[in-house]
């Protein structure tokens, strides 16, 4: 057998303690800044019209039989309301399922494009080509991987149904009643050509708008298989730039959508 050296076994010792301290997963830098920006769940959630909204019931709550504690909900919701994703399989026959779909591409740099002033005068404004441009002009290239987010301020008014999707009926009759900002087919097209994107995000219930009844924003984007999020908060303390996005959707094996948690890391 071979005798291990006094320096080898030092050397061996060292490598073992770096080995290990890499393993080790670190905690957060107290110093770095996040946002939530998701809804809360509740009865008040905004679905769409014809959608099954978000149902919670109390199953048990109080002192058992046994003398402890316990408490226990259920609930019910479609896949699609309150801050959620969209996965490619919504409007692509061969598009992914949630669970298709591995975690690095849910975290992106966020671009975030301000048309508050246009929206407030326009409800059915759709974000352009030159919006990017424009942003592009200020920022630089949107960087590679990136979450591109519309903040139209309607997010502002959420849960107020009649604020944010212009209507508050339900059913298929809300669904002409529809007025809400949206990306536009042409600036999709662009960022799918021309620019490497993780997926487009706002702080409406649809990527497209309101009034949209082809969905044409939705086909495109998940035709490509990108990712969509839809009712995001809190966009107005988010940087236009520098800031990285995380998103945290259940995991729907064969979900066409699901709830998600969505923060960010500010700069």
């Amino acid at each position: 057998m071979q005798r291990i050296t006094r320096p080898s076994f030092f050397i061996a010792a060292l490598v073992s303690v770096m080995i290990f301290a890499v393993a080790i997963p670190c905690s957060a830098n107290p110093k770095e800044k996040y946002l939530d920006m998701t809804h809360p769940f509740t009865e008040d959630s905004i679905y769409w019209p014809t959608d099954k909204p978000f149902t919670p019931t109390v199953v048990f709550k109080g002192i058992t039989k046994g003398g402890w504690w316990y408490a226990s909900n259920q609930y019910a919701a479609s896949e699609h309301g309150g801050t959620h994703v969209d996965a490619p399989i919504h409007f692509a026959e061969h598009g992914r399922t949630i669970g298709q779909i591995p975690l690095q591409e849910w975290i992106g740099p966020a671009a975030k494009i301000d048309i508050t002033a246009k929206s407030s005068s326009n409800r059915d404004y759709q974000l352009s080509v030159e919006d990017i441009l424009a942003w592009e002009k200020k920022h630089g290239r949107i960087p590679e991987g990136a979450w591109v987010i519309m903040y139209s301020g309607i997010g502002r008014f959420y849960p107020n149904k009649k604020e944010v999707l212009g209507t508050e009926k339900t059913g298929k009759e809300a669904v002409a009643e529809l007025h809400f900002p949206g990306f536009s087919p042409e600036a999709v097209a662009l960022l799918l050509a021309e620019r490497t994107i993780t997926g487009i995000a706002v702080d409406t219930p649809s990527i497209d708008p309101g009034s949209s009844k082809d969905f044409k924003v939705h086909q495109k984007l998940c035709g490509a298989q990108k990712l969509a999020l839809e009712n995001i908060a809190n966009l107005d303390k988010l940087p236009e730039s520098g800031a990285m996005l995380y998103v945290m959707p259940m995991l729907i094996q064969n979900g066409t959508g699901a709830p998600a948690r969505v923060f960010a890391r500010l700069p």
